[in-house]
């Protein structure tokens, strides 16, 4: 399972820094004192203090190395976002959000289903405290509630918005001649052969991708879906010459051997607008959403302070 979190939300401005220093008596060398993660202050939200030892724990829980050779700008984004989440994370709070154990206890088993491997134990492994990972889910729910709250359901999108984008943007509905296609993918051309043989022999082409490929659609039977011309490397082109149903012979290429089986064509022409018009819905929505989204933030910065040490995080 990949515990790696994705850094979400736009960054805010950045406001002048903190700077704190410690300095020993005069009859003594001026060298700057140690000071520990747990007292040094890298940011302060409406008065409450982010210490360096909480940015790092989240830091590393976010799937990131708080090591040195990690670049000083990426600290400084984290950090960014990190502010900007504790933000929202009132906001969500002061319109009186609620979010549940039992909502927080579901997403946690609808991760382990999803991914087959129990959380604890691979958090663990990561060295990464469950139950603060426990929390930083409280935390990504409370923020999607207000979201969805604020955002999500505020925004709508007329059909009439729709037809005006398609009738608009008439380039963007054109469709290349394009190829639905499974593969089988070995990493010797030993292996390659074998499965030849196997289809040769009569065995189905999915279940052959599914006993022999190594590639990630194995699963699926090898299904590799609709592209065009360009879309894929140079070597998947032999598709384009096969007859429906065909299949291919063994081709080379930097990812392995491949057996390729071409299982429908579509031509080129244009997407009528009933096949366009979800994804016009949806790109018209994520559009409007970004833009109340940025509106969303703006305000809930207007009503904080917050002051940055970035200087502590060197």
């Amino acid at each position: 399972m990949n515990i790696t979190r994705t850094i979400k939300y736009i960054a805010p401005a950045l406001l002048l820094g903190l700077l704190f220093f410690s300095c020993k008596k005069k009859d003594e060398a001026k060298t700057a004192a140690p000071v520990s993660p747990n007292v040094r202050i890298v940011a302060t939200v409406n008065g409450d203090p982010i210490t360096l030892a909480e940015f790092q724990e989240r830091f590393s829980r976010a799937g990131l190395k708080p090591e040195r050779e990690v670049e000083l700008e990426v600290k400084k984004e984290f950090l960014n976002r990190l502010i900007e989440r504790i933000m929202l994370l009132r906001e969500a709070q002061r319109k009186r959000i609620k979010v549940g154990l039992a909502e927080v206890n579901q997403r946690i088993e609808d991760f382990r289903k999803q991914h087959g491997k129990e959380v604890k134990e691979d958090l663990a492994g990561l060295g990464i405290d469950f139950e603060k990972w426990k929390a930083d889910l409280w935390e990504d729910l409370m923020i999607e509630r207000l979201r969805a709250r604020e955002v999500s359901r505020k925004v709508s999108v007329s059909s009439a918005e729709v037809r005006r984008y398609y009738q608009a943007n008439p380039q963007e509905f054109e469709r290349p001649e394009q190829v639905r296609v499974r593969q089988i993918v070995t990493a010797t051309e030993a292996d390659a052969k074998k499965a030849q043989e196997l289809l040769h022999a009569g065995m189905d082409f999915a279940a052959v991708a599914k006993e022999k490929s190594t590639a990630p659609e194995a699963e699926s039977g090898g299904d590799l879906g609709y592209f065009a011309m360009g879309d894929m490397p140079g070597e998947f082109n032999v598709v384009f010459g096969l007859p429906k149903g065909g299949v291919s012979g063994i081709v080379k290429s930097p990812y392995g051997f491949h057996i390729f089986k071409l299982l429908e064509k579509r031509r080129a022409g244009k997407i009528g607008l009933e096949e366009a018009y979800k994804g016009i819905e949806e790109k018209l929505r994520r559009a409007k959403e970004d833009i109340r989204y940025k509106q969303l933030l703006k305000d809930v910065r207007s009503r904080t302070k917050f002051e940055v040490n970035y200087q502590a995080l060197e």
